[in-house]
């Protein structure tokens, strides 16, 4: 069964105290008055809004997202907000590492399922970061050129969805845990390997499907060929970064 609605009308947000939602219960008990706009939100004739703090007109992009706010975003944008949040955790970094060390201790079983639900809602994309971190730190203990603006989305815009080697179309969807690894799964692939001096960069980096990824290992396109018996006469080079 639902929850009853907000009884503000053209409300159809879920109630949350005194037949208010949360941000009309909000605006009732700072100002004593549901109807009060709290942030009083500006927006710009192309869409943008106007940060609260520093003034400036911004997309919605620019801006956190949160349900209690007006038009669902902060008034601050993010750059603000996280100016604003750092200070505010220095100033008072006792008294939140100790609320944050109760919480985990007396209410270990409530924090443990938040951030099961959290990782489930975030899954693909915290895997997606883990993998380009690994490469990043593996490039940097190499001591070769790291670009960290190199991931499998920013090369899929550049190359394309089929295999730079064999030109099979890949799949950018991940498989669920014992499902194994698809062979036309995309990857990112250094023509010139890390170990062998590769650098970590748009100039060295293309996308190949999982099994010619695993099959070149740490050669050199050459090797790779002369040991395959192959030309590779459709090899797509890499290319500078797409502005």
């Amino acid at each position: 069964m639902s929850k009853p609605t907000c009884s503000m009308p053209d409300c159809d947000r879920e109630t949350s105290a005194r037949s208010y939602c949360r941000l009309h219960y909000t605006r009732f008990m700072k100002h004593g008055d549901p109807t009060v706009d709290l942030h009083r939100v500006q927006h710009t004739s192309d869409g943008r809004r106007v940060c609260k703090r520093c003034g400036e007109a911004k997309p919605l992009d620019d801006f956190h997202k949160d349900k209690g706010n007006a038009d669902g975003y902060r008034a601050q944008c993010k750059p603000c907000r996280n100016s604003f949040m750092a200070g505010y955790y220095d100033a008072n970094r006792d008294s939140r590492k100790a609320y944050e060390q109760d919480r985990r201790t007396n209410q270990a079983e409530h924090m443990r399922a938040l951030d099961m639900a959290r990782y489930e809602r975030h899954k693909e994309k915290r895997i997606a970061l883990a993998s380009e971190h690994v490469k990043i730190r593996r490039a940097r203990l190499a001591g070769v050129e790291t670009d960290a603006k190199v991931t499998v989305p920013a090369l899929r815009k550049i190359h394309g969805e089929a295999c730079c080697y064999c030109g099979v179309q890949m799949s950018f969807i991940r498989r669920r845990r014992g499902d194994g690894i698809a062979p036309n799964r995309a990857t990112l692939e250094h023509v010139l390997p890390i170990s062998r001096g590769g650098a970590h960069t748009f100039a060295n980096t293309i996308l190949a499907c999982h099994r010619c990824n695993v099959s070149k290992n740490n050669k050199t396109t050459e090797e790779w060929a002369d040991s395959r018996g192959l030309l590779w006469v459709s090899l797509k080079q890499p290319q500078a970064e797409i502005a």
